[in-house]
């Protein structure tokens, strides 16, 4: 009876292990999480307005090789979509309090692009080991969560196990106005490069979604 016991106990706990390892590498796999979705209302449903025109593309990261690929990347993402698209310069925009959007008016009128389509990447969540993480720039997954780190320091003192937000949006060049712009949130991997096609690939379907595309 004992040993039925202790037989019974530890197939309870390799169950218990097993499930846990379940429940963890669900959520390392989880896709990005939509985090809001805002659209002029004056433009409506199934607008197009990343249709029939030329498209300028920039991004807003932590440096400038990162912004060059995700600009390449983005370019091609709406190219296969349908969009004409083209990468704004690399010297076009540079770091100061001015909004990017206004920073790349020049370029879009001088690239004939009626609409801009901006993606920014941002660290939002570090994970600490345990299922722990942190907050970086204001979003925070898990538990002792906290906000404000910054972009320039993440915890460990590299990237690590960092997971992006990504912030799209759309203006027009006609009026200087955001017509449209939603962000997803990433859970923390050490595998930036597909973080960052996947989050990618979420904006542009819910833009496409939106009707824009």
């Amino acid at each position: 009876m004992e040993s039925e016991l202790r037989g019974g106990v530890m197939k309870t706990r390799v169950f218990r292990i097993a499930l846990a390892t379940l429940v963890l590498a669900g959520c390392a796999a989880s896709p990005p999480q939509r985090w809001g979705e805002w659209i002029d209302p004056t433009i409506g449903q199934n607008s197009g307005i990343l249709r029939g025109g030329k498209v300028l593309v920039a991004c807003d990261t932590f440096d400038l090789s990162t912004r060059a690929q995700c600009q390449d990347d983005l370019a091609r993402a709406l190219e296969g979509r349908g969009v004409n698209a083209v990468a704004a310069p690399m010297g076009a925009t540079s770091p100061s309090g001015r909004e990017l959007e206004g920073q790349l008016a020049g370029s879009a009128t001088a690239a004939g692009a009626k609409t801009v389509f901006v993606l920014t990447l941002t660290p939002a969540t570090t994970s600490m080991g345990s299922g722990l993480s942190v907050g970086v720039g204001g979003f925070s997954f898990g538990r002792n969560s906290g906000a404000g780190i910054g972009l320039s320091a993440p915890v460990g003192g590299g990237w690590g196990n960092t997971g992006f937000s990504a912030n799209g949006r759309v203006m027009d060049v006609s009026n200087g106005r955001m017509v449209w712009t939603t962000t997803f949130v990433a859970s923390p991997s050490p595998d930036l490069g597909a973080q960052f096609r996947e989050l990618t690939r979420n904006v542009l379907d819910a833009a496409q979604g939106a009707g824009l595309l």
